[in-house]
């Protein structure tokens, strides 16, 4: 009698057993932690990116400022009764003292160039409020700060006038034909000022490392207040943004944004002061 040899049953059906599982999750946790800094680091190139855009946008404003007023230097910081928000209605002190509203009509009226990479959520926080809040809140935040003291005069805490007739001709400049090394000079950088108990990546004016002393922490540290670094905030990697006077926009490090001769025409020492 013949017989058929069936095959004997499997034990079990093939698949991963509990420790594999565990390799495969713990290679891809591996993996993940490896990628995570490579994706901050890619995020954090896109937003420097964004904002040298802006900082180039800033600068084409500014030459046509100057274009429009025979040479004249946008002001750093001096109330302007002409400017106006942007529904057309006029806006005041010291609202219209701070660059955003006076520098928006070079600008297409378009606030999301100066509001860039990470500074666009703190953008949409303040449409989402009432309109006048909207107008009054734009002008603190945007993500450059301009050099209010030296390009243009802060008309109430460095007038230009009283500034050029202490300290010389062309320290506060006010003309672009003074501009004695424009591709060295500082007009805007990255900044960031204290909002609602957090740091906000945007401030309208940044301050000089040296006035008659230093006027900054001896060292930068991501601890310090925004004040004690001048409103300049090194967010990438330890370098900001900087817009210079040519029209060009470049990342400083530290040492080249504390140097005075980039942010003060007559300076001419990194370490610059003014006599007392």
């Amino acid at each position: 009698m013949k017989m058929n040899c069936l095959p004997a049953p499997r034990d079990s059906v093939g698949g991963f057993t509990l420790i594999e599982l565990l390799v495969v999750i713990a290679i891809l946790a591996i993996l993940t932690a490896l990628m995570l800094p490579c994706l901050a680091q890619a995020k954090n190139r896109v937003r420097r990116v964004e904002e040298l855009s802006a900082g180039r946008q800033l600068m084409l404003a500014v030459h046509l400022y100057a274009d429009d007023r025979g040479g004249s230097v946008f002001p750093g910081y001096a109330a302007d009764p002409s400017a106006v928000d942007d529904q057309g209605n006029p806006v005041g002190f010291p609202t219209n003292a701070r660059y955003p509203w006076r520098i928006a009509p070079y600008l297409g009226n378009s606030m999301s160039l100066i509001y860039s990479g990470e500074n666009r959520k703190k953008l949409a926080q303040l449409k989402a409020r009432a309109h006048s809040d909207y107008v009054y809140g734009v002008s603190v935040y945007p993500s450059l700060g301009i050099n209010s003291y030296f390009v243009g005069g802060n008309e109430t805490e460095f007038p230009a006038a009283a500034a050029n007739a202490r300290f010389g001709a062309g320290t506060v400049l006010t003309r672009m034909d003074e501009v004695r090394r424009p591709s060295d000079m500082l007009a805007f950088i990255s900044a960031r000022s204290p909002v609602d108990g957090q740091n906000a990546q945007g401030y309208f004016q940044v301050l000089p490392p040296y006035l008659r002393t230093r006027q900054w922490a001896s060292q930068f540290s991501p601890t310090l207040t925004p004040k004690e670094w001048g409103w300049v905030a090194p967010r990438f990697s330890r370098r900001a943004v900087a817009a210079m006077l040519d029209g060009h926009a470049a990342s400083l490090d530290l040492a080249a944004m504390q140097d005075m001769r980039r942010w003060c025409n007559n300076a001419d020492q990194a370490n610059f002061t003014f006599p007392p």
